[in-house]
């Protein structure tokens, strides 16, 4: 996917220059060669968080690399909310009966109530512009309310305490209170819709910049769900939404080039996920004429690219991403181009989590280029193995001979820096070593590739490969092809694998049998990686 992820993924990043490029294409250049131009390379620039500063931009470009998901989402997160240090600014008594009665308004109203409408609109506005601590607090009101079914009682819980009601009022309450109770056990489609907290949400999505606003606000609900169980039932309704509102039928997919408006470029440079982008220069490597890069957009987010995959193209399978990210490489030759490589996926909004269209993604991008390309005819990914280094730390010495298998056990006990028992984080560090015989470098490749093929052929949770990038491959109807070694030397990638990748290959016409032999319990193998086990 690479990560394809799921990743992925997300799960992204001016410096030299306070303002981005008005438009990158106007430093293109008609060289044969792959390397930017001298104007071009000149340029290094990591994207800015909304509305940054000189010294948020600046911060962030010396701070790149030290954080990031496998697939799926913005690097820094989104303004330092997830690094779970965040307190809620305190509230008073009296803003805080206000808001309870602003979203009461919104709980309980018809769609159609204007008033109820602008109050949603209000809180929006009131929610975009707060800080993280203020975001924070008003998430806390939100869950108390939803945590009481968005009652408004006097109880004081998710409502507006107020004293003085009469009998009669408190008999309406109480029968009203009934009426939702009783609808909430109410089964079938018209019982779902009619939920009080989907009236909610819709209300949201109704307003010209709301399906954006809920996308973040369902980012937020999952990074605090845990402190604030109240939010569960309202994020579970939002998910499940947005796998209607980002029905495959919706999105549409759009090609991403060397052309498109700089902002496009700066949040593909942002929201990578896989192999960061390190410069323009980078970017615009990946964007050549023998590149190819193509986003799923939603017609209401149609400047925010939901999903991502970079595709090179290259006369063979290819082992390594060093090669397929070098900038001093010549172009490829479109007229002779065999293989098409997806070497990143990159999910883009942490909100979407859970909602699947990545494997439709793939699937679209393969049917374009075999248009564009009608003798292209072999597809496949160069993928991270992302799990590797922390299934294998965790063997014991027993498991780890069971992974290997007699012969390579034995091979194993003949290695002089390794203990007789090596557990797996024994093994994970030797992996990781450089050995000066070359014999010793020879087993070390042996048994790191064995190990990645049982990893990603036998290792499986609740009957799904232990490996999410396998996972979503195999999901697809891809089949594990070659397993390579160093092929990202990238402290990322030994950290991630011990430098090795993947080649999950894609042949159309196998997909749906090989998805079959995945349900079977026997994921689809190339004869090299079946030959490792």
């Amino acid at each position: 996917m690479s990560a394809m992820s799921v990743p992925v993924a997300l799960t992204s990043s001016m410096a030299a220059a306070p303002s981005s490029p008005s438009s990158p294409s106007l430093a293109s250049s008609s060289a044969p060669g792959r390397g930017a131009s001298e104007s071009v390379s000149d340029v290094s620039a990591p994207v800015p968080s909304p509305r940054p500063t000189l010294g948020e931009r600046l911060g962030q470009w010396f701070g790149r690399g030290k954080s990031g998901g496998q697939g799926g989402a913005p690097k820094d997160g989104k303004d330092g909310k997830g690094d779970g240090k965040i307190v809620a600014a305190p509230l008073s008594a009296r803003a805080e009966n206000a808001l309870r009665r602003q979203l009461a308004q919104c709980f309980s109203a018809r769609l159609t109530d204007s008033s109820a409408n602008e109050a949603a609109r209000e809180f929006m506005a009131r929610y975009g512009a707060a800080s993280a601590e203020e975001q924070l607090a008003l998430l806390t009101v939100v869950a108390d309310i939803c945590a009481s079914d968005g009652e408004v009682g006097g109880d004081g819980k998710g409502a507006v305490k107020d004293t003085g009601k009469d009998a009669s009022k408190d008999a309406a309450k109480d029968a009203a209170k009934d009426a939702r109770r009783a609808a909430s056990t109410a089964t079938g489609l018209a019982g779902a819709l009619g939920s009080a907290r989907v009236r909610f949400l819709k209300r949201f999505n109704a307003l010209p910049d709301g399906l954006p606003f809920l996308v973040n606000w369902r980012a937020d609900m999952l990074r605090h769900r845990a402190a604030l169980p109240g939010l569960a039932a309202l994020e579970d309704d939002l998910g499940s939404l947005f796998s209607t509102w980002f029905d495959v039928g919706l999105l549409e997919l759009h090609p991403i080039t060397w052309d498109s408006p700089a902002s496009l470029l700066e949040k593909l440079m942002r929201y990578e996920a896989v192999h960061e982008i390190s410069s323009w220069a980078d970017l615009r490597n990946r964007l050549d004429s023998d590149r190819r890069c193509y986003a799923f957009f939603h017609p209401r987010m149609s400047r925010e690219p939901l999903i991502f995959v970079e595709v090179a193209f290259v006369p063979e399978m290819a082992a390594d991403v060093h090669s397929l990210l070098d900038e001093k490489a010549p172009l490829e030759d479109l007229r002779r181009v065999r293989w098409a490589i997806f070497y990143s996926i990159s999910n883009t909004q942490p909100g979407l989590r859970g909602v699947s269209f990545g494997n439709f993604l793939l699937k679209r991008v393969i049917d374009e280029l075999r248009l564009d390309f009608p003798k292209l005819r072999n597809f496949a990914t160069l993928s991270p193995i992302p799990g590797f280094n922390d299934w294998l730390r965790q063997l014991s010495a027993q498991a780890l001979a069971e992974a290997l298998g007699p012969k390579r056990a034995k091979l194993l006990a003949q290695e002089p820096s390794l203990a007789t028992q090596a557990s797996g984080a024994q093994m994970m560090a030797w992996l990781q070593a450089s050995p000066d015989r070359k014999s010793g470098r020879a087993l070390q490749r042996a048994l790191g590739e064995a190990l990645a093929a049982y990893y990603l052929a036998r290792e499986t949770v609740r009957g799904q490969p232990r490996d999410p990038v396998a996972r979503f491959h195999l999901g697809n109807g891809a089949r594990v092809e070659r397993i390579n070694w160093h092929a990202d030397l990238s402290k990322k990638g030994a950290k991630q694998s011990c430098g090795m990748m993947v080649n999950y290959l894609y042949e159309p016409d196998e997909l749906d049998a090989n998805l079959q032999r995945l349900i079977d319990g026997e994921p689809a193998l190339g004869r090299a990686v079946s030959r490792l086990l």
